[in-house]
C-alpha cells in the first residue's frame, strides 16, 4: 500500500455511551460504553476491515461515522471533495445533507433494507431524488448506468425487490449507495446473509468497483476469510476498544495481541497439516455497562500479569504502522494464521 495516499478519514477518540435508565423517573444508573475512545484513519482508495465478536461496538461504530447515531464525545474528520476538514461529530445537521452525498452505507441485510413497494427505479434513483440531482430523465439514465455497473440489466429497473434473490438484492444496494458518487462507504457485513458462493460474487464486485472509482471501504465484519481478501488493513475490536491495528498480511502471520491470536485460531484451514490448535476463551466477554478494571481482556487472556488488572493499556505504534493495546506485546510471540 502507498505511504502516499490522503487520509480521508481520521476518527480520534470516537466514544458512544448509551444511557441506562431505572426506576419511575427513569434516571440514569450508569452506561454502556458501546464504543469506548477508538481511534483510526483510513486512506484514499484503501479498505479497513473492523473485525471482532458480534457486540463488539463494530456497528455503533460505524453509524456514528455516518452520523446516524450522534457520538458522545471524539472527532470524525472528514476531507470533503473540495478538500476541507469537516468534523462529522459535531457538525450541525443542516450541514450534513451535502457530507451525507460523499459517505454512503451497505447494508447488512438485502431483504430489509430495500422498500418492497418501490421499484429498482425508485430504489436506486432515491439518493438523486432527495438531493436534487438532475431531471426525471437524468436519473433514469443514471439508474439504467448503475445497474450495468453492478451487473443488472436495466430492464429490471422497473420491478420490484421481491422478484430478485439475495445476491441481485444487494447488487441493488451497492447501486443505491454509488448513485450519488461518494469517497466513503461503510459497508455493514454487506455478505454475511448471503450463500457462500454469492459471497464471493459480491467481494469481487465491491474490489471491481473499488479500483474503478477510487472508493474508499470500512468493511464491518467477523469472518476473517472475507476480510483477509479484502483488506488492506484490519483494526481488531474488543468491548468498543480497538486492540489492534495492522496491515492485512502483518496480522494474520503475526498478531501482536492475545485477543487477535484467538481469533486468528478460529479461521478454517483446507490442509489438515497446517491446523493450529484451536483457543479457546475462557469465561463470558465483558459487559460494556461494567467493564473490568484494567484491560478489558484479563479475565480472558492466557499471558495475564498482575499490570493488566489494574492498568488499562493505550493503543500504542510498536512497529512501524503497526498499534496494539496490549502490556506485552513486545515480549511475545504469538501464533498466526500458517499458509
Amino acid at each position: 500500500m502507498s505511504e502516499t495516499r490522503q487520509t480521508l478519514l481520521e476518527v480520534d477518540g470516537l466514544k458512544k455511551y448509551f444511557p441506562i435508565r431505572k426506576g419511575l423517573l427513569r434516571r440514569v444508573v450508569g452506561h454502556v460504553r458501546a464504543v469506548d475512545d477508538v481511534n483510526f484513519t483510513i486512506r484514499r482508495g484503501e479498505t479497513l476491515s473492523l473485525v471482532g465478536e458480534s457486540g463488539c461496538g463494530k456497528t455503533t461504530t460505524s453509524r456514528c461515522i455516518l452520523r446516524a447515531l450522534t457520538p458522545t464525545a471524539g472527532d470524525v474528520n472528514f476531507l470533503t471533495e473540495n478538500q476541507r476538514v469537516v468534523n462529522i461529530a459535531t457538525v450541525p445537521r443542516r450541514e450534513l445533507r451535502p457530507l451525507r452525498r460523499q459517505m454512503q452505507m451497505i447494508f447488512q441485510d438485502p431483504y430489509s433494507s430495500l422498500n418492497p413497494r418501490m421499484t429498482l427505479l425508485d430504489i436506486i434513483g432515491e439518493p438523486l431524488l432527495v438531493n436534487g440531482v438532475g431531471s426525471v430523465s437524468d436519473r433514469r439514465d443514471r439508474v439504467e448506468e448503475l445497474l450495468k455497473l453492478v451487473g443488472l440489466p436495466p430492464e429490471f429497473m422497473s420491478r420490484y425487490p421481491h422478484a430478485f434473490s439475495g445476491g441481485q438484492r444487494q447488487r441493488i444496494g451497492i447501486a443505491r449507495a454509488l448513485a450519488l458518487k461518494p469517497a466513503l462507504i461503510v459497508a455493514d457485513e454487506p455478505v454475511s446473509a448471503l450463500d457462500v458462493s454469492v459471497q464471493a460474487q459480491i467481494i469481487n464486485l465491491m474490489l471491481e468497483l473499488q479500483e474503478e472509482m477510487g472508493l474508499s471501504y470500512l468493511f464491518v465484519a467477523h469472518d476473517l476469510s472475507v476480510v483477509k481478501h479484502v483488506s488492506d488493513r484490519v483494526a481488531v475490536m474488543y468491548v468498543g476498544k480497538i486492540v489492534e491495528i495492522a496491515a492485512t498480511e502483518d496480522l494474520f502471520q503475526q498478531p501482536l495481541h492475545p485477543y487477535t491470536e484467538a481469533l486468528l485460531s478460529a479461521v478454517p484451514k483446507p490442509d489438515p497439516r497446517l491446523r493450529s490448535q484451536r483457543i479457546i476463551l475462557e469465561g463470558e466477554v465483558a459487559d460494556p455497562a461494567s467493564p473490568p478494571s484494567g484491560c478489558y481482556f484479563h479475565p480472558r487472556c492466557k499471558y495475564v500479569i498482575d499490570r493488566c488488572r489494574t492498568e488499562s493499556p493505550a493503543l500504542e505504534e510498536v512497529q512501524p504502522e503497526r498499534f496494539v493495546s496490549c502490556h506485552r506485546a513486545r515480549e511475545l510471540t504469538l501464533s498466526g494464521v500458517k499458509e
